[in-house]
């Protein structure tokens, strides 16, 4: 009972010596931690660790009421290490937290990159210009823009290529009989870095069903980084947009144009017309042949 008891007395102690401006800040930021917390956790299996722990705590109480030496022994060798033991189970959540703090916009001075370079509205142009010729021949493919996030650690799993982007290469990355087509080909700056890379898996458990595994691959790599992601289904043909953990499904090959352009915050005008205006002359091309 000393244990419960200590708690109590010290919920009184904290009682007593009420301070209503500092104490009542110090409530609302730790529902605030909890409630960012339950939202991080709640579509994810982490969520059932959670409720694991909880009826733990609950046989705990149950054994100092009932008085029981020896579990409530085993019990309190266990919570003496609860801070490790709960850092390791909860590990890719607050790596996941960390990341997130460290791309507020406070810290926007020292990360700032830039995406207005024609070499990424190249790329941009390549990818949907590839994304619709793949759509139609129903090749998969899954592409990923780096953006703030470094994805060194998922380029490490592929291969490096360090090229610039083009239709023609993402489309001889993405064939079926190619070695790197089961992969995702990261973009990054405006050049192709890596192909044939791995991605994390999402723990989301309420996807749609009609969704594979590229997709799942890709909710996964945007809820762990801020990276922006495109998928072509290969039974389908569509093309989906995928950003922080949401799929925008069957969109055109323009409105994904127009995600890319503000997921990575091209906002040039001039660099719009060159994009536009380079596909137009391309079009223009075709039919003349």
């Amino acid at each position: 009972m000393t244990a419960l008891s200590s708690f109590f007395d010290q919920v009184i102690a904290v009682l007593s010596s009420y301070r209503p401006v500092q104490d009542t800040l110090d409530i609302l930021l730790v529902t605030l931690i909890l409630y960012e917390l339950m939202k991080l956790i709640r579509k994810t299996r982490s969520v059932q660790i959670v409720k694991g722990l909880a009826i733990l705590f609950v046989v705990y109480i149950a054994v100092i009421i009932c008085d029981m030496p020896v579990m409530k022994s085993i019990f309190e060798t266990i919570f003496s290490s609860a801070l490790v033991i709960i850092i390791i189970l909860f590990t890719p959540e607050i790596r996941n937290v960390l990341e997130r703090m460290g791309r507020t916009s406070v810290f926007k001075i020292f990360s700032q990159k830039q995406y207005s370079g024609a070499s990424t509205v190249n790329a941009i142009n390549a990818v949907c210009s590839a994304c619709s010729e793949m759509s139609d021949d129903k090749i998969g493919a899954l592409i990923v823009f780096e953006r703030k996030s470094m994805l060194g650690e998922v380029m490490k799993t592929g291969t490096k290529i360090n090229a610039d982007v083009s239709s023609a290469l993402i489309r001889n990355i993405f064939y079926p009989k190619s070695p790197l087509h089961d992969g995702a080909l990261v973009i990054s700056s405006g050049k192709a870095a890596s192909a044939g890379c791995i991605l994390p898996l999402t723990d989301t458990r309420n996807m749609d069903s009609k969704f594979g595994t590229r997709h799942r691959a890709a909710v996964g790599i945007t809820e762990q980084s801020d990276a922006a992601v495109v998928v072509v289904s290969e039974e389908t043909g569509a093309i989906s947009f995928v950003n922080r953990g949401r799929i925008e499904h069957d969109v055109t090959s323009a409105e994904l144009r127009e995600c890319l352009l503000k997921a990575l915050n091209i906002e040039n005008n001039e660099e719009k017309k060159t994009l536009f205006s380079s596909l137009k002359s391309k079009k223009g091309g075709k039919k003349d042949e």
